[in-house]
């Protein structure tokens, strides 16, 4: 039998909750936990509950405006299993989306709104295009093979 500290094997006593908790004071003091780690952790597990991906914000795409009447974005998604592309071009309060994805193929996409849902399915090199959308958040559902993946919720 190894030799270690001392009352190592002991149950918790008070003067051992008192020293978590001031290491826990610390900690909260010199890191603090986000304010929405809980929601992004419930979040996680119910998704991943679900069978699905989240897809993360690209870092490599910042939204693009361009001049006239017009508004276009570009925003790009990624997941271990699929890259999702997406162009918002707004005229005259409707919404076209153009999308993109990888690895190309013919894919179930969905677009969730609170008003509605849209479905439609990417051609063979993974492009999709939804038209007269209404301007209000979204999130993006893609069927890859036996694994869905969602986006965040965007705003058209």
């Amino acid at each position: 039998m190894s030799e270690g500290v001392s009352g190592a094997a002991e149950p918790l006593d008070d003067q051992d909750f008192r020293l978590l908790d001031a290491v826990r004071e610390v900690y909260e003091l010199v890191d603090p936990m986000p304010a929405d780690l809980l929601d992004d952790i419930r979040f996680e597990i119910a998704v991943h509950d679900l069978g699905m991906e989240v897809a993360r914000e690209s870092p490599g795409l910042l939204a693009v405006g361009t001049r006239g009447e017009d508004d276009r974005r570009l925003l790009g998604f990624e997941s271990p299993s699929a890259t999702i592309t997406v162009g918002l071009q707004t005229s005259e309060g409707a919404v076209r989306l153009d999308g993109w994805l990888a690895p190309p193929g013919t894919h179930e996409v969905e677009l969730r709104t609170p008003q509605r849902n849209w479905t439609t399915t990417s051609d063979e090199r993974g492009r999709f295009v939804l038209d007269e959308l209404p301007r209000t958040t979204a999130y993006l559902i893609v069927h890859v093979g036996r694994v869905s993946v969602t986006t965040p919720t965007i705003e058209l």
